[in-house]
């Protein structure tokens, strides 16, 4: 008889849609995703909703989840997630979306899924006008219209990712305060209820009401006063019930609710040998 492998966690696989750097798996997430569903299919593996694993992290059934599985879970939010952009160096990009939306097309055992994958966007519009002129080519390519029709539909669902990510290209007078391009040094809970509290109403206000549940430390970094003091405290007033890293882990029952672990595309993994080894590294 052969032993069926055990799984040893659930890893949440990253990726940015604004990183394109070339039309190669390992220089473009957009080709890495689209390739990575291939692998993660053909290999037997299921992708859930960020949805079903907090559900049975929260309620220690992880067990019960399908054997073996992945999330999936992207960040920043620009449009490069959800349209088909022409990028000034490198040509035409499938969007995320699209790219999931071609992935169920040959897998029509997700064709109702919901939540397929999560986006944690950057809440603020003056943030995102700002990090459009100055990280993008300031073509309006980072506002936030396809969030309303994106929750709609299900198959990509929206989350906090923070109020401005504390970014180092933001202009001074958008910032709380000076530090920024770390998301380390949260000083005091007024700061927490800045980055936290400001993006989930947001959210809210658009989305619906209980819509963002979950937040996306900016950069992995997670600050203790956060972690320890602000979120687990603050669920009633903030509606988080779960944070996550870049700890680059796979999220067991024995993971902290406030530091869910994540792997990140191009720096855990760049190859497709690379990512069936971290896959086959979790089963047992």
């Amino acid at each position: 008889m052969i032993k069926q492998k055990h799984q040893d966690g659930v890893p949440i696989l990253t990726y940015h849609s604004v990183q394109v750097d070339g039309n190669n798996y390992a220089t473009n997430d957009h080709i890495g995703l689209a390739e990575d569903l291939e692998v993660i299919s053909f290999s037997g593996w299921t992708v859930i909703s960020l949805d079903q694993l907090v559900a049975a992290f929260i309620q220690q059934c992880m067990d019960a989840l399908p054997h073996p599985c992945v999330a999936i879970t992207f960040d920043d939010g620009s449009w490069f997630d959800w349209y088909d952009l022409p990028h000034p160096s490198f040509g035409p990009q499938r969007s995320f979306h699209n790219i999931l939306l071609d992935f169920v097309a040959v897998n029509p055992q997700y064709k109702n899924a919901q939540g397929l994958a999560t986006s944690f966007v950057i809440v603020s519009p003056q943030a995102r006008v700002s990090l459009d002129q100055n990280c993008l080519i300031g073509k309006g390519w980072w506002s936030d219209e396809w969030w309303v029709q994106a929750q709609s539909e299900g198959l990509l669902n929206i989350q906090n990712h923070s109020w401005d990510h504390k970014h180092h290209r933001i202009e001074q007078a958008l910032r709380f305060g000076n530090d920024y391009g770390s998301f380390e040094n949260i000083k005091d809970f007024a700061e927490c209820h800045w980055q936290i509290d400001q993006g989930q109403a947001y959210l809210d206000a658009l989305l619906g009401s209980g819509s963002a549940r979950y937040f996306a430390y900016p950069y992995g970094h997670c600050p203790d006063i956060l972690a320890e003091r602000y979120l687990p405290t603050h669920q009633q007033q903030t509606g988080v019930v779960a944070a996550f890293t870049t700890e680059p882990e796979p999220v067991t029952q024995a993971s902290n609710r406030w530091r869910l672990p994540r792997y990140v595309f191009r720096r855990d993994w760049s190859s497709l040998s690379g990512l069936q080894g971290l896959l086959d590294s979790l089963q047992s």
